[in-house]
Order: structure tokens, then sequence, then C-alpha cells
């Protein structure tokens, strides 16, 4: 296979793929954003998330994102007479 082989993506498959995307960049950054301001900007400091129980939100909401990304493009990218 050359680099000039490249795989045509049914338009469907490549408009789920770039709705994934968006959703995924969404999400991750919501989490990024909760993570960093964190719960407890005012009121009661009681029922407060550690830190690092916020910085976790971002890391490990990105490396599922990749993962399942990862696996879209494998099944987007399949020859469909592979079946």
């Amino acid at each position: 296979m050359s680099f000039s082989d490249r795989p045509n993506i049914p338009p469907l498959k490549a408009a789920g793929c770039f709705a994934y995307t968006l959703v995924a960049t969404l999400m991750v950054l919501f989490f990024f954003i909760g993570g960093v301001m964190g719960d407890c900007a005012e009121g009661p400091y009681d029922d407060c998330k550690e830190g690092w129980t916020n910085f976790l939100m971002f890391p490990g909401s990105l490396i599922i994102a990749i993962v399942i990304g990862i696996f879209l493009a494998r099944w987007a990218m399949r020859n469909e007479s592979d079946d």
C-alpha cells in the first residue's frame, strides 16, 4: 500500500467521524474547565473534592476520547469487502 492509496470514506461515515470529533472535543473541554475551576469557588467547603480528583476528570476523558476515536477511525477506513 502506498501513500497515494487513500481509502474512500463514505460521506455518512465521514460525517459521523466529524460529529464524534466535535462532541468529544466539547466533552473534554467541559471536563477540563470543570477540573480547572473546581467545585468550591464559593460557599461551604465541607463537601469539596480535592484538587487531584478535579484534575483527573480532564486526562481521563481525553484518554477515553482518543481510544474511541482510534476504534472509530479503524471502523470508518476498513474495506467493506472484509466483512
